[in-house]
């Protein structure tokens, strides 16, 4: 071959290879742009996590914060309730002891108006006797008048274990006249 021939080879063969440079420069900056591509979706990934994350932090410390006025708030309704409660109860046993004591006068109006019953009965009784000395004075035995007589149903309900309340409901009476005639009855039972 000619020497023109290597010329025009060689030529070619630099030509070729110089077009075949751009191309490759090309592809590696294609890859360098798309490196710092993801390195900014990275980056802007990484930011809205901890954006997210104070957010976050912000809303746990504020349901903290609530929690705790939430606690407080029913720490002093349980003050007042429990302070409600000891004045109740204090009012209770105020009552208790009023009709208590309401009760014990009650017994002993009716003890003594029993007794002056029976002195005038027996004073009229003796107004009526002959003066006569034979004559014997019939004592006739009072009457027993017990409060158990009056209420049967309800001391069978006692008996049979039934509350205060179940009592006054099958007998169609108060809770408080339940109690003062089972207490009526106790003390006419010990006296």
């Amino acid at each position: 071959m000619q020497p023109w021939v290597y010329i025009v080879l060689l030529g070619v063969v630099a030509i070729a290879y110089a077009l075949k440079l751009p191309a490759r420069s090309r592809e590696g900056t294609a890859e360098k742009r798309s490196l710092k591509e993801t390195e900014a979706a990275l980056e802007l990934y990484v930011a809205d996590i901890e954006r997210e994350n104070e957010e976050m932090i912000m809303l746990v410390s504020g349901i903290k914060q609530q929690s705790l006025e939430n606690q407080s708030a029913l720490q002093e309704q349980l003050n007042e309730l429990r302070a409600q409660l000891t004045e109740q109860q204090q009012k209770s046993a105020h009552i208790e002891a009023r009709v208590a004591a309401g009760e014990t006068g009650m017994l002993q109006l009716a003890f003594s108006q029993k007794k002056d019953n029976a002195e005038n009965k027996l004073e009229t009784k003796e107004e009526n006797l002959p003066t006569s000395q034979n004559a014997k004075p019939e004592v006739q035995p009072e009457p027993i008048n017990s409060i158990k007589t009056r209420y049967p149903k309800l001391f069978e309900l006692d008996e049979q274990g039934k509350s205060i309340d179940a009592i006054a409901k099958l007998s169609g009476l108060q809770r408080g006249e339940v109690q003062l005639i089972l207490q009526l009855a106790k003390q006419e039972e010990s006296t």
